[in-house]
């Protein structure tokens, strides 16, 4: 019974970026970062970026040019890395907790993606067995997905670039004390660039990660 009371503790607290480690990827650990999709309505209005993906095909300063340009995009001189635990909740506090946490929970078990003011996505452990977390997008605020446990406490925020939904785009994540965690830089729908500390943690193509000399690191193997 205690193994199983940290374990989920430990996937409470876990982040949902790609992880830019050398370990073997694990459900229990990692989820996909959600974009939480649209109606079909609002997918109309996103411009997609043709990107092709030449990362390994890059020489290796080719590389480390495009990292420090992405970085330069993404870390602008007004990005907050830490906030005052307080006013980072003053500023958040209608979202600290999902008053229906019970009816969101009921219904992400049970498949639903929307209803017309929210979308979701759930987050599973133990082979899909086991909700342990899941994101709302407000759509009258979708600049930002809220992450909550499952008793709908906020565990993290992702705070998206103005011309969100349009590629490319960023975000910033940041857990619930104010700290900035990782960060995101959405080339295309199947690019994205990932700093984790202010370092370049790896790039995703569709589901397979590559570190800074094109070698593959890792497979994200589960949604």
């Amino acid at each position: 019974m205690k193994k199983i009371l940290f374990l989920l503790a430990f996937l409470l607290i876990v982040p949902t970026f790609c992880y830019s480690g050398e370990e073997e990827i694990k459900l229990e650990k990692q989820p996909k970062t959600p974009i939480i999709e649209s109606s079909d309505e609002a997918k109309n209005d996103v411009i997609e970026g043709k990107v092709s993906f030449d990362w390994v095909s890059k020489t290796q300063l080719e590389r480390n040019k495009k990292i420090n340009e992405v970085k330069k995009i993404i870390y602008s001189e007004n990005v907050v890395t830490k906030y005052k635990k307080s006013k980072f909740k003053a500023e958040y506090e209608h979202y600290l907790k999902d008053k229906n946490y019970k009816e969101h929970y009921l219904k992400i078990i049970n498949g639903e993606k929307e209803t017309a003011t929210e979308r979701f996505a759930g987050f599973y452990a133990f082979n899909d067995r086991m909700l342990y977390m899941y994101a709302i997008q407000y759509k009258n605020n979708p600049r930002y997905e809220f992450y909550y446990d499952t008793l709908g406490n906020l565990r993290y925020v992702d705070v998206f670039s103005d011309n969100f939904p349009n590629y490319p785009f960023y975000s910033h994540k940041y857990y619930v004390n104010g700290e900035l965690i990782e960060s995101a830089y959405f080339e295309s729908e199947t690019v994205q660039y990932i700093f984790k500390d202010n370092k370049f943690a790896g790039v995703c193509f569709n589901d397979t990660i590559f570190n800074e000399k094109a070698k593959k690191i890792m497979t994200r193997t589960n949604y």
